[in-house]
């Protein structure tokens, strides 16, 4: 459908799900294809079970039992439900229903609310279908999802390419294996019409983000000198020292009398 309509060459791309890779974790630009891609394996796999052809030059599909998406923004405003709301329904639906044959789209969960609540949210929906072994196809903005890997096995990180060219982006819509290493949201945007100043006053604020993000990461001693900061977004799991913590670093303890000592326990323990 979208070779069809399109003025450019689709590029096709491969995917591979099995016993040790259950879940993907699908980050890359807005535009980049993540729905595209998406979308296009729960339409194959559709049309295998009713016995079609597949647009595919080869295809290998086990029993899927059902296919569950949660795609795009809706809301029922006649029925009191927001946007969120909607979406958290579906999500609800999910993650009561999907077996370890189900396929599951999950684009964006978690986008609608708060950033910790919604990244909170789609780390332990994620988790969920983990643990239900569902086959799982996770598109999200949230770069922090790709440390998955670490805790789970069967998850595995893919990103969608592009590239920036003379201040602007090239979307390659190549499916390549690891997390992608920025979200180019300020391109796109540049991209639909958004006023020049506008994109400016944006890449500003985000330099000043960024920088105080590599400040706080060498106040914690996670970079050295001559390391690059690396584009990705805040770790946003990552809380400031307790006070107690800082005064304890501070403190020299051939200084100290048992008094002092004494006093400053009960000191910290009124502030924990």
């Amino acid at each position: 459908m979208v070779e069809h309509v399109s003025d450019h060459p689709f590029v096709p791309n491969d995917l591979m799900l099995d016993e040790t890779r259950r879940l993907l974790v699908i980050t890359g630009p807005n535009m980049g294809g993540k729905s595209t891609y998406m979308r296009q394996a729960a339409l194959i796999a559709l049309l295998a079970h009713t016995g079609s052809c597949v647009p595919a030059d080869e295809a290998e599909i086990g029993p899927v039992d059902r296919i569950f998406t949660r795609i795009g923004s809706s809301d029922d405003l006649a029925g009191g439900r927001s946007t969120f709301m909607v979406e958290m329904t579906e999500t609800a639906t999910i993650l009561h229903n999907a077996t370890e044959h189900s396929l599951v789209l999950m684009d964006e969960i978690g986008r609608g609310t708060s950033t910790f609540d919604g990244l909170s949210l789609a780390w332990a929906s994620a988790e969920h279908l983990v643990e239900r072994r569902a086959f799982t196809l996770f598109a999200t903005h949230y770069f922090e999802m790709t440390a998955l890997t670490e805790p789970y096995d069967g998850v595995a990180n893919v990103h969608l390419t592009a590239a920036e060219h003379q201040d602007g982006i090239v979307f390659m819509h190549r499916v390549e294996e690891g997390p992608a290493s920025q979200s180019y949201g300020l391109q796109v945007a540049q991209l639909a019409g958004v006023p020049p100043r506008v994109v400016a006053r944006a890449r500003e604020k985000l330099a000043t983000l960024e920088q105080q993000e590599v400040h706080q990461a060498g106040t914690r001693g996670g970079m050295h000198e001559g390391d690059a900061p690396k584009p990705q977004q805040a770790d946003l799991f990552a809380s400031a020292p307790h006070p107690v913590i800082e005064a304890l670093e501070k403190l020299d303890l051939d200084e100290i009398s048992p008094r002092q000592a004494m006093a400053l326990l009960y000191e910290w323990r009124e502030q924990c």
